[in-house]
């Protein structure tokens, strides 16, 4: 016996000196975080005030109003003439704390004016929101904070709940593990635990939270180990800076510090004696607690460890009264602490992917979003599908439930301003707007009649123009596969249409006898041009959208028709840099010249129409107005419902289905234009300008229904855009000329 208790002695002095050459405190330089930023947002004349949310910005990244002139940085003053606002400093850009004044004029900015000089600052602009951080391969943010600037108070609050002995026991408190082990056993259950403040951190650092003897005594020991090789100072900065205490969106929060500044937008100095508390009570259960997912249980547990600091004197009557009483102010609700989880996900993935080598601890990304945008996007999916079940009983507690998908690209530069991959990343993680391909449905036709309006530039035969007149009729055509009858979704037929009229409805017949004219390559190499990869059979079945595409290249592809034919490759980065400021890769822009900006305009006029008159008219019932254009899309089955809209400068994605490809039983204007609608009034500006009409571009009098240039006996006329030299020559032959007519034709004046 003495033998086997010498070999055990001396087995656990070895462990524990194995423990003592190994174990190590974290210290703040060691292991620095990955930072993802947002874009800076841009102050600017010409954005409004509401339109671009400017306060609501202000306020995410947590500047103060005040009354008067802002005096600090962080603080604004807002009249009905002017706003000023005392930017941060931004090491970044060299940029220096400085004091803005932006004039206002019926609530649009006029100028932005540096003070006191009262100069033009073409420089002025918001820093970029910290969105993500990364360390040790988790998504997380944690700012270090010394021992030495940790308030007392808190410290107080830590030990006065989790471990009263810290000072005067070696790591394992005897009292407090009899204490439990009572507990539990005249309660009949595990109610409580005996570990010390060392122990807890031991085994958030090195060990797993399975609940098993080994576990046990190797945390036992290592808490020993840690107490003997460094001061209670540096293990209570260890515990107070890696514990975790809940989550934004899908970034954990580690740390006191970064609690403290996620909850309620104070640094630790800046806390009350109640929101020490909240915080510390998050300790216990930090997502049951949390005060933006349970706010009854956070308050409960706050009161919990308020009452224990008044009963250990630490706190007078008076100041607990006070504390308990006090409402919780938590400085962001849970949407809005929410990052972009798809987006950042996609962010790392096309970072390694341009590098080609891992990034670098300590590294910064500059990012493309705008964060108020993903906030409105957020919303918009989630209150949109919530509505969507709520009105079709179908759609209600379905297994794997209803899902969607939203991307927003600014058309000039590719830049993905908002990303949702999907209704919850927590339960799935699967990127709907990158990984999801499903059937592109009608979202395809507007590129077959692109393909045919540039066949026309040669006065090929068969090319094709918006007032080419085609035949909504049965017919069977030789798709490459064997004969192949198209039907329109509502199977019924409209006769002869004119190219602008098939578009605008949808319809299926005429988009195919397009593109058995023209050709199916024209338009595969059109689609390819515009950024389209996937796999396309060589029938024309494709022109119907039968191959897949996922939401973002279908999106991007609409960009290249706002952007005027120029499709550039969409992008989450912007650059990295080093935490020195040393630029380690810039994100260089893919763009080409995918069609003619004269092609380009054509096809954007036809979808205006598609949303003043066609399919996508619901919009403008749901009250979005201004210059706009865009396409529904449903695929066959009813199994997918898209909606792509874009003004000169933004463009909106939105889908709508099952992972599992169960029909919803909805088109694209039922399912995802609601969505889409209730996006675009939150993002697009009132007073945007229309689609600017490029040279090349000439508009003509026609009969609508002839396709012929429109004569004064013609009972309806219309205004046609056409790139020039395929224009309409001849007047209407049903109508007939009149003598001016006649006269214009003769002198050739049109």
């Amino acid at each position: 016996m003495l033998g086997l208790l010498g070999v055990g002695v001396a087995a656990l002095v070895g462990y524990g000196l194995v423990l003592s050459a190994t174990l190590t405190l974290p210290r703040s330089d060691e292991h620095p975080q990955l930072l993802i930023y947002s874009a800076p947002f841009v102050l600017t004349p010409g954005i409004h005030l509401a339109d671009s949310g400017l306060l609501d910005r202000l306020h995410r990244l947590e500047y103060r109003s005040v009354a008067t002139s802002p005096k600090t940085p962080g603080e604004y003053a807002l009249t009905d003439e002017a706003i000023e606002i005392f930017l941060h400093a931004q090491e970044e850009s060299r940029l220096p704390a400085r004091v803005v004044r932006l004039r206002l004029v019926e609530g649009m900015v006029a100028e932005v004016l540096s003070l006191p000089d009262g100069q033009p600052d073409p420089m002025a602009v918001l820093e970029p929101a910290v969105i993500s951080g990364m360390r040790a391969g988790s998504k997380q943010v944690r700012e270090w904070i010394p021992f030495s600037r940790i308030p007392p108070l808190l410290v107080q609050t830590l030990l006065a709940v989790e471990d009263r002995r810290f000072f005067s026991h070696y790591g394992v408190d005897p009292i407090a593990v009899g204490r439990a082990l009572w507990t539990n056993m005249t309660r009949g259950a595990v109610v409580q635990g005996g570990s010390t403040l060392t122990q807890q951190l031991a085994k958030n650092l090195y060990y797993s939270p399975q609940r098993t003897l080994r576990r046990k005594l190797q945390e036992f020991m290592a808490a020993i180990v840690l107490e003997c090789k460094y001061r209670k100072e540096d293990i209570l900065e260890s515990y107070l800076n890696e514990i975790y205490l809940g989550q934004a969106g899908s970034v954990s929060i580690y740390g006191v510090g970064e609690a403290a500044h996620r909850y309620f937008g104070k640094s630790l100095d800046e806390l009350s004696i109640d929101e020490m508390a909240m915080i510390v009570g998050l300790i216990k259960g930090p997502n049951t607690y949390s005060p933006v997912k349970n706010l009854e249980h956070a308050v409960e547990r706050r009161n919990v460890v308020l009452q224990r600091l008044r009963d250990q004197g630490l706190v007078s009557e008076t100041v607990w009264a006070d504390a308990v009483n006090r409402p919780v102010h938590v400085v962001l609700a849970q949407d809005a602490l929410s990052d972009a989880p798809h987006f950042v996900d996609n962010l790392l993935r096309e970072v390694e992917g341009g590098t080609g080598v891992g990034i670098p601890e300590g590294a910064r990304i500059f990012s493309t979003l705008d964060p108020w945008m993903q906030q409105h996007s957020t919303q918009a999916l989630q209150q949109g599908l919530t509505k969507l079940e709520t009105t079709y009983s179908w759609l209600t507690h379905a297994e794997p439930p209803l899902q969607g998908a939203i991307v927003v690209l600014e058309a000039k530069t590719g830049h993905i301003l908002a990303m949702v991959g999907g209704r919850n990343y927590r339960v799935s993680q699967f990127n709907r707007a990158v990984q999801a391909h499903r059937s592109a449905g009608s979202l395809f036709k507007p590129f077959v009649y692109l393909a045919a309006f540039e066949a026309a530039r040669g006065q090929s035969a068969v090319g094709l123009t918006p007032a080419t007149v085609l035949e909504d009729e049965p017919v069977t055509l030789d798709s490459g596969t064997g004969p192949w009858s198209p039907q329109n979704y509502d199977r019924q037929y409209r006769g002869s249409v004119t190219v602008r009229t098939a578009l605008e409805q949808s319809l299926n017949v005429p988009a195919v006898r397009a593109a058995h004219r023209t050709g199916i390559m024209p338009f595969i190499n059109q689609l390819r041009a515009f950024g389209i990869t996937t796999p396309m059979p060589n029938n024309l079945s494709v022109a119907l959208g039968s191959s897949a595409v996922s939401l973002i290249e279908i999106t991007s592809a609409y960009g290249g028709l706002a952007n005027g034919g120029i499709a550039v490759r969409p992008s989450a980065v912007i650059n990295m840099v080093r935490e020195t400021g040393e630029t380690i890769w810039n994100q260089t822009p893919d763009r080409r010249q995918a069609t003619s900006p004269q092609g380009a305009y054509l096809v954007t006029s036809l979808l205006k129409g598609v949303v003043d008159r066609g399919t996508g008219a619901k919009a403008r019932a749901l009250g979005v107005h201004g210059p706009l254009a865009g396409k529904t899309g449903t695929t066959d089955g009813y199994r997918d419902a898209w909606f792509v809209g874009y003004t000169a400068d933004l463009v909106i994605g939105v889908w709508v289905g099952f992972d599992d490809e169960r029909p919803i039983k909805l088109t694209g204007a039922q399912a995802a234009l609601p969505i889409w609608s209730a996006l675009a009034m939150r993002l697009l500006r009132q007073d945007r300008p229309d689609f600017e009409m490029p040279e090349g571009v000439v508009e003509r009098e026609i009969d609508p229904h002839t396709g012929q240039l429109a004569t004064s006996q013609c009972p309806e006329k219309v205004s046609e855009v056409f790139i020039a030299g395929t224009e309409p020559t001849v007047y209407c032959e049903v109508h007939g000329e009149g003598i001016w007519d006649r006269f214009k034709r003769t002198f050739g004046f049109f």
